[in-house]
Formats: C-alpha cells, sequence, structure tokens
C-alpha cells in the first residue's frame, strides 16, 4: 500500500479550503507559533511566527516555501509534504485559468430577434450602457496590496525549497514591522509580541490585537524589567522579551486566597472580594486611567500611592508587598473603603 492510500491527505478546491486544512494541521499538531517556528529552523526553513500567523489568517494561497516549513515542522513525511504541494499546484492552475478567462474581451453580443410585431411603435430604444466597475482580476490585486499595506510579513528570507517551489502573487512582499508597536494596531507584528508575552510569563490573548489588555502586560513587562514604562513596545522591549526575560513566576489564585485570609483573618472573605474585583486576582495587573496615570497590582495602587510609600514599580507588581500594602491601609482606615470598585457584569 502507497502512502497515499495508507495515510491520506485530506483535499481542498479552493485556496480558502486549503488554508483552513493547513489550520487544521496546526492545531492538531499541538504547537505553538514559537515552536513551530523553531522546529521549521531545525528543518532548514525560515517561517517567522509572523509569517506563519499571516498565512493562516488569510484564503489565498500561501507560498509553496511557507508550506514546506509548516508541514515540515509538524511532522508530516516527504510524501505527504509532496501532495500538499499537488494539490495547491493544481488550485493554482484552476484560478490562473479563471483569471484568464476573466480577462477576456468581453464580446458585442448580436440583436436578439425581437419580441413583438416589429412594426409597432414602441419609441427609441435607449442605448445600452456598458457594464461599470473594475475587473474581478484588478479586485483581487488591489485586495493584495490592502493586506501588504496592513503589514502583512512574509519570509524575508529564503528557505530550503522542494524541487519546482516557487512564490506566488499572493503573497505580498512586506518584511518589516512599524518601529513601534501601540495600543490600536492589529496584525501579525502584535501577534508576534503577543507571543514573545506569553513565552516570558506574561499570559495575553494572541489575537493580534493591541488592546488593553496587551497594553497592560507590556507596562508589566517594563517594569519588571527595569524599562522605561510607555505602554508602547519597541525595540527595547523586542530585544528584553527576546533574550531571558526577568519576570518572576506568577502567583496562583489558591496562593493568592491563601495569603489573603492569613492576612485580614478578621475578614478573609472580604480581602478575597476587594482584590478579585480590583485585579481579578492577577498579581501583574496594570489599569491605565483617563488621565494616564497608572493603578498597579492586587490591590491597584496608584502611582501617586508608590511614590508615597517610596516604592518602585516593581515592587508594586509583587503580590505579597500589595498585599500587605492593603492590610496597612484596612488598618488605618478600618475597612475597605479605600476602594471603590463595581465587579463586572
Amino acid at each position: 500500500m502507497d502512502d497515499a492510500a495508507r495515510d491520506p491527505v485530506p483535499q481542498a478546491a479552493t485556496a480558502g479550503e486549503y488554508v483552513a486544512l493547513l489550520r487544521d494541521v496546526r492545531r492538531c499538531s499541538g504547537l505553538t507559533y514559537r515552536e513551530i517556528t523553531r522546529r521549521a529552523s531545525a528543518a532548514g526553513h525560515w517561517l517567522p511566527p509572523s509569517t506563519l500567523a499571516t498565512m493562516l489568517g488569510r484564503t489565498t494561497l500561501p507560498r509553496e516555501r511557507t508550506v514546506v516549513a509548516l508541514l515540515a515542522a509538524c511532522g508530516a513525511t516527504a510524501g505527504e509534504v509532496e501532495r500538499w504541494l499537488r494539490m495547491r499546484r493544481d488550485i493554482e492552475a484552476r484560478l490562473g485559468e479563471r483569471d484568464r478567462w476573466e480577462t477576456q474581451p468581453s464580446r458585442t453580443p448580436v440583436d436578439p430577434p425581437p419580441s413583438v410585431d416589429p412594426s409597432a411603435s414602441i419609441g427609441p430604444v435607449p442605448p445600452q450602457l456598458p457594464r461599470s466597475g473594475v475587473p474581478r482580476p484588478v479586485r483581487r490585486r488591489l485586495r493584495l496590496a490592502v493586506l501588504a499595506v496592513l503589514g502583512v510579513l512574509t519570509v524575508g528570507a529564503s528557505g530550503a525549497l522542494l524541487p519546482g517551489a516557487a512564490a506566488t502573487v499572493d503573497d505580498p512582499p512586506t518584511d518589516d514591522c512599524p518601529l513601534v508597536l501601540r495600543q490600536g494596531m492589529y496584525g501579525p507584528c502584535v501577534l508576534d509580541l503577543q507571543e514573545r508575552l506569553v513565552a516570558g510569563g506574561l499570559d495575553v490573548p494572541v489575537d493580534g490585537w493591541f488592546g488593553p489588555d496587551t497594553t497592560s502586560r507590556v507596562i508589566a513587562f517594563q517594569a519588571l524589567e527595569g524599562l522605561p514604562v510607555s505602554g508602547t513596545a519597541d525595540g527595547r522591549v523586542l530585544d528584553a522579551l527576546a533574550g531571558d526575560p526577568v519576570v518572576p513566576a506568577t502567583w496562583s489564585e489558591d496562593r493568592i486566597g491563601t495569603y489573603l485570609r492569613r492576612v485580614f483573618p478578621e475578614d478573609p472573605a472580604g480581602a478575597v472580594q476587594v482584590a478579585r474585583c480590583l485585579s481579578g486576582l492577577d498579581p501583574y495587573r496594570v489599569e491605565v486611567v483617563a488621565d494616564g496615570t497608572r493603578r498597579w497590582g492586587l490591590f491597584q495602587f496608584s502611582d501617586m500611592e508608590l511614590s508615597r510609600r517610596g516604592v518602585d514599580r516593581r515592587t508594586a507588581l509583587d503580590p505579597g508587598w500589595s498585599i500587605r500594602a492593603a492590610r496597612d491601609v484596612w488598618s488605618r482606615t478600618g475597612g475597605f473603603g479605600h476602594w471603590h470598585c463595581e465587579p463586572s457584569p
């Protein structure tokens, strides 16, 4: 029994279906984007996480070299890779044939026979206007150009190719990210940043969107690394994330709850409730207030409160310090009235 019969590769008829099957391969592998990147590199291929995210997030045919790199990283055999490439070439050939058909000049139709009595007077017939709009192949190229403008990254260096591998016009040649990533941005560059944060010990949704959660994590990382706290990711942040980040292991919710109950024996349930409301029991939670100031850690101490206590921002993210400082406030005020928090609905 040959390889194809023993381990058939799923079939796809369109570019979108083909990419969906590649997403399934990545999901079934159980590997993160960074793990795939490392495995691809070990196999002699170049596949940055941003390029992988771009490929799997689109509905156009990726480069053969990118397909080969992904499949090799996920453990596909040479026979399986060749069948994937053969399927891709078949789809590409059909797309090329369709484009050639669509670009053929339209023929002027012959006047149809009259459907009414030709002797009847129906007045002048208005001339038929030509169809307006941009041809579909041109629209397709314009969409690709828009993707390029949005910062789609592609392979920036040549990787090992199987015989016959070739690039397609569906892979716009954009291979660099903005010098500074900031809140509101979206795309593979942000996805790569999020993956680096997660690998460094700071959990954040890896969705390619630089929203408040990512801003909070970037601020926390800058504080923990002793970098200027800006909430934006520049070269210094990315370089630090590429090394060995000095992010201390975070406390689990159980450990936080146990320590809160020990420090607040008078009202243990109230202490846990307030901390959960303020930070979700996340020691590295940083909130940016409307006036630009920030609140830090489990009990969300403000910049001004940190200054009064003479502590730095790294200390503010230490859950033990935050709980002890909250106990000090509770002792002086006689309760948790210092904090005002409305639980999320």
